[in-house]
């Protein structure tokens, strides 16, 4: 991922659990007054208890309209944040570790190998954000292999954007990578042997 990317203003970061969910009953509560299908002492009651939680907000340092006001902002930060790729690794050749993902696209039916950050990914926990999902391009898989191997690559790295959707233990998940490696060396069983040092060596 690109680093600098991830530096951004987000007042959602630090809420405690309970300032979220006051914040989370609060935006419902503004959308029921928005829609306005309720009876004026419906309405009166909703407004009392928005202000009542604002106020209480308040109290522990926080706008709490402010706040909710900073919901697409923080939505496209963060967005940027999980598509932003590191533009010094375009074209390398680079070492690189991970999990092995290998899988079938429920959308085209072909064979897909991602390389992601941590095991269970898409069994047991959630797709990586996109630009720490690499796209792998093997010509032959390395033994042994399984749902999620350890494994030591090397090859180029290119951004190039993909999206498939793989089964997973809850049914579907859908895999989106900014990364495509094209692969010449991996191996499952330790590091990949070593290697006279070139101008990419530092990019690993």
């Amino acid at each position: 991922m690109d680093t600098e990317a991830q530096v951004y203003e987000d007042p959602y970061r630090d809420l405690t659990q309970p300032q979220m969910l006051k914040l989370m009953t609060l935006a419902r509560i503004q959308q029921s007054l928005i829609s306005g299908e309720m009876t004026a002492e419906e309405e009166e009651n909703l407004q009392q208890r928005a202000a009542a939680i604002a106020e209480d907000l308040r109290s522990e340092g926080l706008d709490a309209n402010w706040i909710l006001a900073q919901r697409a902002v923080v939505a496209a930060r963060r967005r940027h944040a999980a598509l932003a790729t590191n533009s010094e690794l375009e074209g390398h050749q680079v070492e690189i570790t991970g999990y092995l993902l290998n899988a079938t696209s429920l959308d085209t039916g072909e064979s897909v190998t991602y390389l992601v950050p941590s095991r269970g990914v898409c069994m047991h926990l959630p797709a990586p954000p996109p630009n720490q999902v690499v796209l792998l391009v093997i010509e032959k898989m390395p033994d042994p292999i399984g749902p999620c191997i350890a494994a030591a690559l090397r090859g180029r790295l290119s951004v190039e954007e993909a999206q498939h959707t793989i089964p997973s233990a809850d049914g579907s998940t859908p895999m989106w990578s900014r990364w495509k490696m094209d692969v010449s060396e991996v191996t499952t069983t330790g590091n990949l042997p070593a290697q006279t040092p070139t101008v990419d060596s530092e990019h690993r």
